[in-house]
């Protein structure tokens, strides 16, 4: 059984993502320790952090990688860096021995990291989970709490963000990310509760908050002052995603369908981006600005949990025992000649995947029209009828049972007829694995 579900997989994923697997190449890593953070202040200066506070620099596009010591005992989870000489670190502190530190160790550099200074945040009941800056002087970080702080000296001194957060009081924060000197968003929640999302209009002097979801949000793109996608998720729902086309004030929840947690999203363009899905080697990539995403194998089965994109053709991830890959500007060329998205509709990986016996097929319909999805066996022969009918423009999940299926490949086939008569058609692979 082990084998043939071993074939299947192989099957299934190598015809999956609308890029090859090779846009992204392993690199040589000076470490074997998981990494769970990078930066790049331009194509040539990065820094990658993880397990046992270890921090590497390069200065020559990743060609080589220098130790930078510091003082910390657990893991980088988050940095930022102004430019290629100022940059900021967070490592949490527990001290089972006296004075008994519990809390969050700020690092900070003003030569690339060749000296980090360090010091425990003042509040010691917090663990901090994101650092941002503005510029050299102004920043902003958040934790557990879901306290924000901001400095106006370069971290100095810390002052405690107005928070209108209501029920929502409390939840951790995740991630901090601003538009510009006004504007900004921080994302979290807490799993099987609630997701929520933070928003500034003053310089994050205040901040008000919304629910947005029933899993927390980890990580978020701001493409200008209206538009913004958050991604997230759990183990039991997979990832998901919130968006929002009116500066925040309406959001809409998605689920993937697939298995993994959306943990970091980068935008490659204003079209192209990448979703990290951290507790499975596999991304979800965009060709359209966040409409519609496929699923793609990571190279040499990673698991990664940061993505940074410097530029059009400079892109970064890191994840597990070490890995780090580097975007292959080269690949793009042959997933733009090999894209076709239905224009009508959005058919989603059904989840689970592999199933036994049930399963759910989630679509977006863009416009109303005719909807027909249709399950078919490997040699295309139609076995079932799921919808047959007119349906309006929303969002639809239909739940399939394969008891009197045998185990297998199978097929499920969306097509759609709109007001112009025009028809679009999608297919995609699923393994029923009894």
């Amino acid at each position: 059984m082990l084998k043939v579900f071993t074939i299947l997989y192989i099957l299934f994923f190598s015809t999956s993502g609308l890029y090859p697997q090779d846009s992204w190449i392993l690199q040589p890593s000076p470490t074997a320790k998981n990494l769970r953070t990078c930066f790049f202040s331009d194509s040539l200066n990065g820094w990658i952090g993880g397990d046992s506070g270890i921090i590497f620099h390069t200065s020559n596009e990743g060609k080589s990688w220098a130790f930078q010591p510091v003082v910390a005992d657990y893991a980088i989870i988050s940095m930022y860096f102004v430019n290629e000489r100022i940059g900021y670190a967070l490592t949490w502190e527990v001290d089972a021995t006296p004075p008994n530190y519990y809390g969050t160790r700020i690092l900070s550099t003003t030569n690339g990291g060749d000296h980090w200074n360090n010091y425990l945040f003042a509040d010691t009941s917090l663990f901090l989970n994101s650092i941002y800056f503005l510029d050299s002087l102004n920043g902003f970080t958040g934790g557990t709490e879901g306290k924000i702080f901001y400095t106006t000296n370069a971290g100095d001194s810390w002052n405690l963000s107005v928070m209108d957060s209501g029920i929502v009081s409390g939840f951790p924060i995740k991630e901090i990310k601003f538009y510009n000197s006004k504007i900004g968003y921080a994302v979290g929640g807490v799993f099987d509760i609630a997701g929520v999302i933070y928003k500034t209009t003053n310089g994050g002097r205040n901040w008000g908050v919304q629910i947005v979801g029933p899993e927390p949000v980890f990580d978020l793109y701001i493409s200008d002052s209206l538009n913004a996608i958050g991604v997230g998720g759990d183990f039991e729902y997979g990832p998901s995603k919130v968006s929002t086309a009116n500066g925040g004030l309406d959001w809409n929840y998605h689920e993937f369908g697939i298995f993994g947690i959306a943990n970091s999203i980068g935008f490659r363009t204003k079209t192209d981006a990448w979703i990290s899905l951290g507790i499975i080697d596999s991304f979800l990539v965009s060709t359209n600005a966040g409409a519609d995403w496929t699923q793609t194998a990571a190279p040499g089965g990673a698991n990664i949990y940061k993505l940074i994109f410097v530029d059009e053709r400079n892109g970064w991830a890191v994840g597990n025992n070490g890995v780090i890959l580097k975007f292959n500007p080269d690949a793009v060329s042959v997933a733009e000649n090999n894209l076709s998205v239905p224009e009508s509709f959005v058919l989603y990986q059904n989840y689970p995947n592999p199933f036994n016996p049930e399963t759910r097929i989630n679509y977006e319909l863009r416009s109303s029209g005719h909807v027909d999805l249709k399950i078919f066996n490997i040699l295309g022969e139609e076995l079932m009828t799921l919808v047959n009918g007119k349906q309006s423009e929303g969002s639809y999940t239909v739940s399939f049972s394969a008891d009197n299926f045998q185990s297998g490949i199978y097929l499920y086939r969306l097509t759609t007829v709109g007001k112009t008569g025009k028809e679009f058609s999608q297919t995609k692979k699923m393994i029923l694995l009894k």
